[in-house]
């Protein structure tokens, strides 16, 4: 064998060796970016579960039953047994989600509403806690019916944006 085929074959044996070495290259580059987007989907999916599941869910159930209740009940023989049996521990589960769980709201401040609530609440607990009873809305510290709709509103974007991730799967699977 002369030394031009000799050269020759070694010529194609680096370029066969390169283009092997740049393929596994593009392959393992591909492999992590989609390893990042996979983990990138699963950190955006389990934030989402949480928010709904402990945050905005439980809110917007509690805010929706606790006003169909009272709205039923006000002005009836049983609405301060209503009030504190019923409305008033559930307030107490809003505040305690708010207080322990704000680290999953996703607004850049805390809604007034959030803030109006809490104010209500602790002054609605004290009248009760006292013996005052229902002469608390006589004070002027109503619920604030825009934390209702600044639940709700909240709980809907999660909602599509948890539905809009799950179909963006479905799309590339």
């Amino acid at each position: 064998m002369g030394s031009t085929e000799m050269l020759t074959i070694i010529f194609t044996q680096a370029v066969v060796t390169l283009f092997a070495i740049m393929l596994a290259y593009v392959k393992l580059k591909q492999e992590i970016q989609k390893s990042r987007r996979e983990k990138v989907y699963e950190l955006r999916l389990d934030r989402l579960k949480r928010q709904l599941s402990e945050f905005y869910g439980p809110l917007h159930m509690l805010c929706t039953s606790t006003t169909d209740i009272a709205k039923t009940a006000w002005g009836t023989d049983i609405w301060e047994r209503v009030w504190k049996e019923i409305i008033l521990p559930a307030q107490q589960q809003i505040e305690g989600i708010l207080l322990s769980k704000i680290d999953l709201l996703d607004e850049s401040e805390i809604p007034q509403s959030y803030f109006d609530f809490l104010k209500h609440f602790k002054v609605n607990k004290s009248y009760r806690d006292t013996g005052w009873g229902v002469s608390y809305f006589e004070k002027g510290t109503f619920y604030p019916a825009s934390f209702n709709q600044d639940v709700l509103n909240a709980y809907q974007k999660k909602r599509q944006q948890y539905v809009e991730l799950l179909q963006s799967v479905e799309l590339y699977a």
